[in-house]
């Protein structure tokens, strides 16, 4: 048994671009095929590039604001409420091109 305090963990950098904040709630290795579960603030003008995991379903679900999502040449605007899932070997992207921040809870699960 497990239990983390949302208010106690630290914010870190993302690998795509370190000025975007998260926070992890259970790490790699914590549970079997969970590459992580965590949040993050993606604030005004921040993007994410192009990319893809080849081994990985990736998922987020939209709790504030709203962000502009490429996911294989396709582009939708996902807001408060919406669950995105993005299977291993799609291409995509994500950016924030609005005036207030957008939070989401996100987590990837390994096919390896």
């Amino acid at each position: 048994m497990k239990i983390v305090d949302w208010n106690k963990v630290p914010d870190l950098g993302v690998s795509h671009d370190p000025s975007i904040k998260k926070r992890t709630l259970i790490d790699r290795g914590e549970i079997p095929q969970l590459m992580m579960y965590g949040t993050a603030v993606f604030k005004p003008g921040q993007k994410v590039e192009l990319h893809k995991h080849d081994s990985m379903y990736e998922v987020f679900h939209i709790q504030t604001g709203k962000a502009i999502f490429t996911i294989s040449g396709e582009t939708y605007e996902v807001g408060p409420g919406k669950c995105i899932t993005i299977a291993p070997g799609e291409i995509h992207g994500q950016s924030n091109p609005f005036d207030i921040d957008v939070t989401w809870t996100y987590f990837g699960i390994a096919t390896d």
